[in-house]
């Protein structure tokens, strides 16, 4: 009985040995089975939750950083390695569902499979195509040279851009929808957690969207602290006082390399930053004065783009950017000195559609003379006080066609047309030129715009004006040499002043050589340095003679050429008709007419420019092709 109770309780041990290890077996079995199972779900799991975090999260930070990074240098970066994140590992898991596709059971719309389908392989084609675009998109511009359809490439890629964009949402929720269901414990949770995260998501686009573009969110990390001058290195103070000195020589030399430019008095350094429009904008106007390009008051003179009001974003940008100012006036001072409150209170016709403005402020004074050659070629910055509506503008100073100047310039022609018959007496009797002004001059030719400030200023005598200046770098003109200035219609008003000067500087050594210097001096009383070394070219083409501003200034300068030891001024009218004094031509300005008139162009040291956006463009090729270097020619 023993015997067979041992045997028994052996044999019942074996079995459940036998019995326990068979049932680890099948739970082992069964965890293999599990885990192998889960494996090949892997691909599916990848193919959820890489889309919804790419296109549901990561595509907003990558648009986000595109639009709204305009401050950073590597804002093109940023964008395309957000974006490039977004595109591989979606391009990863098409690949995957291709090759190894084995999903865990749907609990679905699964008719949704035959939409979501096709519309992820199309998605993915086209995902492709605008990575591809997108790589060629950004060489264009950050390329030096003008690419023909670079404007027509970022048009098509931000519109593919926003349409993958919201069908990479749609994507994700057909996705959803076919996996999981609102039925208790079939998926409810997850479907429900998916539009918990698109919701949140969605207004939290909304939110930002609404905070930048009301300038909160803007105002929060860049305020006006923080917009003040930029912390500058040794390099850019050294830089600025080349600057401020003219020094093109050493500018040349050792900042050929830096991105800078003038901006109403500041000297900005935008060296690294990539323009939007292309890098070869900032080529173009590097080292030039650009806030007639960043108020839409002029387009680039390449022909390939329009005038384009630039946001204030802009301006906050080139603020932190400011490295010096000109003559040392900084953005605070100048506030102080130059922001004022004036009135229109004269209004002159000169032609159908030009007018000559008088701004009168009883505590600012204009001073009626320029006594230099380095001061021509400053400007106004003027906009409505009543209408914000309308755009800024920005218009040349011509103190020289103020009335008292205008009249005693008229003085000066009389006298130096009888100057042999004319006594020291006569000269002293002479009334002396007003030290400041009754009002500020401006000529304004009017155009047509309904926004436009010009077509404003002509139908709004009496009211109040905002008038900033005079800003600007000076026209860069040397002491010594020729220069030629080509322009057309009120292109001419940049250089009326410094005409007026070169009238007054040969008055000055004609009654100097003949009179004596003392005499002259009479003529001097602000100390003016004048030049007798300076000759000037003046090309000037204009409509009709009603356009020609100025008419006595270069009548005047013709007329006594001949009495002058140096002659020091030639001019050329472009014009239908014929008028009496001047060499009028009716040609084109084509490289046989600047041989023909300008001689040997090498004699010239520098260029001047402006004119209507045509005259803009052709004329530097022009002169270019006749072999005048780049650096040489100077549009104002």
């Amino acid at each position: 009985m023993s015997l067979f109770l041992q045997t028994n309780s052996k044999n019942h041990s074996e079995q459940s040995n036998k019995f326990l290890q068979s049932e680890s077996e099948e739970e082992f079995d069964f965890v293999a089975l599990k885990n192998e199972s889960e494996d090949k779900h892997t691909a599916f799991y990848y193919h959820k939750w890489t889309n919804f975090i790419v296109w549901g999260v990561l595509a907003d930070f990558g648009i986000l950083a595109n639009r709204y990074g305009s401050m950073s240098k590597h804002r093109l970066n940023l964008h395309s390695i957000i974006m490039g994140l977004c595109v591989l590992p979606t391009v990863i898991a098409e690949i995957l569902m291709i090759a190894i596709w084995n999903p865990p059971e749907f609990y679905g719309n699964l008719n949704l499979s035959s939409i979501h389908a096709p519309i992820g392989f199309t998605y993915l084609g086209l995902m492709i195509l605008q990575s591809t675009g997108g790589v060629i998109l950004k060489l264009c511009i950050e390329s030096n040279n003008p690419q023909k359809y670079t404007k027509i490439m970022s048009i098509g890629h931000i519109y593919l851009g926003y349409s993958m964009y919201f069908l990479g949402k749609i994507q994700c929720g057909f996705g959803f929808y076919e996996v999981y269901s609102n039925v208790q414990g079939k998926g409810q949770g997850n479907l429900i957690m998916f539009w918990i995260v698109y919701g949140v998501l969605f207004f939290w686009r909304i939110i930002f969207e609404w905070l930048y573009q009301n300038g909160k969110l803007f105002e929060y990390f860049y305020s006006a602290t923080q917009t003040s001058e930029k912390t500058g290195s040794i390099q850019d103070s050294l830089f600025v006082q080349y600057l401020i000195q003219n020094d093109q020589l050493n500018i040349e030399k050792e900042y050929n390399n830096k991105m800078w430019f003038i901006f109403n008095n500041s000297i900005v350094d935008l060296t690294g930053f990539v323009h939007p429009g292309g890098q070869y904008i900032w080529e173009k106007t590097k080292g030039r004065e650009i806030s007639r390009f960043i108020y839409g008051g002029q387009s680039l003179e390449d022909g390939n783009s329009r005038a384009y009001t630039h946001s204030d974003k802009v301006i906050t940008l080139i603020q932190r950017q400011t490295i010096g100012y000109l003559n040392g006036i900084s953005i605070e001072d100048s506030t102080q000195q130059y922001i004022n409150k004036w009135i229109l209170i004269n209004q002159q016709t000169i032609s159908e559609k030009i007018s000559l403005f008088g701004f009168k402020n009883t505590s600012k004074q204009i001073e009626s003379q320029l006594t230099s050659l380095h001061q021509f070629g400053k400007y106004y910055q003027i906009k409505s006080s009543v209408n914000k509506k309308i755009s800024v503008r920005q218009y040349t100073s011509v103190v020289s066609m103020a009335p008292e100047n205008v009249q005693y310039r008229q003085k000066l022609i009389n006298l130096i047309q009888v100057l042999n018959q004319i006594k020291s007496e006569d000269i002293e009797q002479i009334n002396q030129q007003p030290r400041y002004l009754n009002e500020l001059p401006l000529i304004i030719k009017k155009y047509e715009s309904n926004i436009g400030f010009s077509q404003y200023i002509h139908t709004h005598k009496g009211e109040e004006y905002e008038i900033e200046g005079p800003y600007g770098p000076s026209l860069g003109l040397p002491n010594k040499g020729r220069v030629a200035i080509i322009c057309g219609g009120t292109g001419i008003l940049p250089f009326l002043d410094l005409l007026d000067f070169q009238l007054q500087s040969s008055i000055y050594q004609i009654v100097k050589k003949k009179l004596g210097q003392k005499m002259a001096e009479k003529l001097n009383p602000f100390e003016c340095q004048f030049s007798n070394g300076l000759h000037i070219t003046l090309i000037i083409a204009v409509a009709d003679k009603s356009e020609l501003i100025g008419q006595e200034i270069f009548k005047s300068l013709i007329t006594l050429q001949n009495q002058l030891e140096e002659q020091s001024f030639k001019m050329i009218l472009k014009i239908k008709e014929q008028i009496e004094g001047f060499t009028c031509v009716n040609e084109r300005f084509d490289h046989s007419f600047m041989r023909q008139q300008l001689g040997q162009l090498s004699q010239y040291d520098k260029f001047y420019v402006c004119g209507p956006p045509v005259m803009n463009q052709t004329v530097p090729i022009t002169l270019i092709n006749l072999g005048v270097q780049e650096k040489n020619i100077h549009y104002v």
